[in-house]
């Protein structure tokens, strides 16, 4: 056997793995590591929990995550506050993702012994140090390349020296205030109850009922319902404002410069949230800056410096006490509304209940009836959208204002889930000078609304009833008869579906089938606008007998023909023509859509001689 082709093939094997082992794998890994331009390969952003920025020749500052897990951090040095959350995220966030343009490596700067003098490493611009649990990094700015568009960095401990885009010194701020969290107030954050107002000449407390949310007011003896969509919307402008500026740091400054010294004056305005009898956030507004009318100092209960904000949005805070009143009938959603009992002076007293499917039904002595779905959401949303005026905010005798036996009353009973108070009295009095005096039970306030907001309330069941009037085919109406003062005109609808004069009305202008078809249609599917009464009582302040306008349609229904009349008198307040029915033996009277009588009724239902000259 010849080894010698043996110990040649084992030698060349050797020299092969050396050459892997001593050559091929460095070159792979630098081939790699370079390959990642990463200059912080390794950095997680959610896992850093302390940044330390040290610019040369300036304090240190220092930023600490609040918790593991939360995105909230906190200045430490040079002074303790409430960081740029977001900031710091995004910081942390272009560090991760900073790449170097350019790398020199160790055995490339090995022959430039000065390099840490030259890239400006000797007295870094900055120095970054970023830590997690387990371990820190450090990260070095130096100098500025040549074209001012470069910056050398380097991390602690590898000795490459990188070239990275120059755009990463805009994220590295050496202004404490830049870190600083703006926001002048966290209320989202703030467990608080109560908030007490206190400005030049008035206090007020406002509460919130935690199981309906709605703010009550307390001043003095008076405890009145508060409007809570206002104050929560001022309570919202307040989480949005931001710091325009930061004015003083020390705690032991002289507050009267700022006029936010205590006095009877001073501060203009002063805001203390509290839980139970603790305070757990304020804020104090002072004096207008000489400079800048629309800026105002400021000062906070925690942290107690000394800032600039708008003025604007504080100022609503400095209204009189009547102006955070619910000047509406209730607070709850209409939605909560359970039932309503009416009782009106001389007419009987009704109830209305929300059935399981959302609908309303009218329930007056033994009978009951579907109540018309608008006219219940009309009445619904006035619970809260009418307004009211305070007349007195403290009364004791409301018999001057016709409350002893009020005109009047409703009592609404509100769903449990509104919590309480589960249900209000609503009481209306006289009606003079302009105004119908109206109170809550239970509240010390009576305030007033106008008579025609008190007109569009339902006082008997009939204003609730559904406000359909007719609902026929018009192609069963046979024939029409108009009387207007003395006049008489009559139409026919022949079998072809057009319509004619009927003889003796052959004298009127010419016909317009198409429109009288249109009318008729209409007509077919008149609903009321409103209902303004019923019987035949009072008939004449509605016009009727001046007007002296009716209108009969003898209409097929199955096997008989029968006549469906209409009244029309004068004009309502809103322009809408009074007008008349029977039904089921009873007349009623309720104001016709403007329109439909403007457009169609007036030329094609009215007498040509009443036409052309009216009286």
């Amino acid at each position: 056997m010849n080894w010698k082709p043996t110990w040649v093939l084992l030698a060349a094997a050797a020299v092969m793995l050396a050459f892997i082992v001593l050559v091929e794998h460095p070159r792979r890994a630098r081939a790699e590591r370079l390959a990642s331009r990463f200059v912080l390969p390794g950095l997680n952003p959610a896992a850093v929990t302390n940044i330390l920025v040290e610019p040369w020749g300036q304090p240190a500052i220092q930023v600490l995550r609040d918790g593991s897990a939360s995105n909230s951090w906190h200045l430490r040095r040079p002074i303790a506050y409430p960081a740029r959350g977001d900031y710091v995220a995004a910081l942390l966030g272009q560090l991760a993702r900073l790449e170097w343009l350019d790398c020199m490596t160790e055995a490339e700067l090995k022959d430039r012994p000065s390099a840490q003098e030259d890239y400006g490493f000797a007295q870094p611009r900055f120095t970054l140090l970023l830590q997690d649990a387990a371990s820190e990094t450090r990260l070095e700015v130096g100098n500025l390349a040549p074209y001012g568009d470069r910056v050398y960095l380097q991390v602690v401990g590898n000795p490459s020296i990188y070239l990275a885009d120059s755009d990463i010194l805009k994220w590295i701020l050496p202004d404490k205030n830049s870190w600083r969290d703006p926001a002048l107030l966290d209320l989202a954050h703030l467990p608080y109850q109560c908030l007490q107002v206190r400005s030049a000449g008035q206090e007020f407390d406002l509460a919130r009922d935690p199981t309906n949310h709605l703010w009550f007011l307390t001043k003095g003896s008076l405890v009145a319902r508060a409007d809570t969509p206002k104050i929560d919307a001022l309570l919202a402008q307040l989480q949005s404002m931001r710091v325009s500026g930061f004015v003083n740091d020390d705690p032991q400054a002289d507050l009267e410069p700022f006029a936010l010294q205590d006095s009877a004056a001073t501060p203009e305005l002063a805001l203390s949230f509290l839980r139970g009898t603790n305070t757990v956030a304020g804020l104090q507004m002072g004096a207008t800056l000489t400079n800048w009318t629309n800026l105002a100092f400021a000062r906070r209960g925690h942290p107690g410096n000394i800032v600039a904000v708008a003025r604007e949005p504080l100022r609503p805070w400095l209204a009189p006490y009547t102006n955070f009143l619910d000047q509406h009938f209730v607070s709850l959603p209409p939605s909560l509304v359970d039932s309503i009992a009416v009782r009106g002076d001389g007419d009987d007293p009704f109830t209305v209940q929300k059935q399981s499917n959302g609908q309303w039904r009218v329930a007056v002595g033994k009978t009951d009836f579907p109540a018309d779905t608008e006219l219940m959401a009309d009445w619904l949303a006035a619970l809260t959208n009418v307004p009211t005026a305070i007349v007195k905010t403290v009364v004791t005798d409301f018999s001057p204002y016709g409350l002893v036996h009020p005109a009047l009353q409703y009592t609404i009973l509100f769903s449990p889930v509104a919590g309480p108070p589960a249900l209000a009295q609503l009481e209306f009095g006289l009606n003079t000078n302009g105004q119908v005096f109206e109170r809550r039970l239970g509240e010390d306030p009576v305030n007033s609304i106008s008579p025609a907001d008190y007109f569009r309330l339902p006082r008997a069941s009939w204003q609730l009833r559904d406000r359909t009037i007719w609902n026929f085919d018009p192609s069963n109406v046979l024939g029409v008869t108009v009387l207007q003062k003395g006049g008489v005109l009559k139409y026919l609808h022949d079998p072809d579906g057009n319509w004619t004069y009927a003889p003796g009305s052959a004298n009127q202008f010419n016909l317009d089938s198409a429109a009288l078809s249109e009318c008729i249609f209409r007509l077919g599917r008149l609903r009321a606008v409103y209902w303004d009464g019923v019987g035949d009582r009072d008939l004449e302040r509605f016009g009727f007998q001046k007007e002296d306008h009716r209108v009969e349609l003898a209409v097929k229904n199955g096997g008989k023909i029968e006549t469906l009349a209409i009244q029309f008198g004068a004009r309502s307040p809103y322009w809408h023509p009074y007008a008349s029915v029977v039904r089921d033996g009873q007349r009623l009277i309720f104001e016709f859509p403007v329109d439909l009588y403007e457009n169609l009724v007036q030329s094609n239902l009215t007498v040509l001689s009443v036409r052309l000259n009216p009286r």
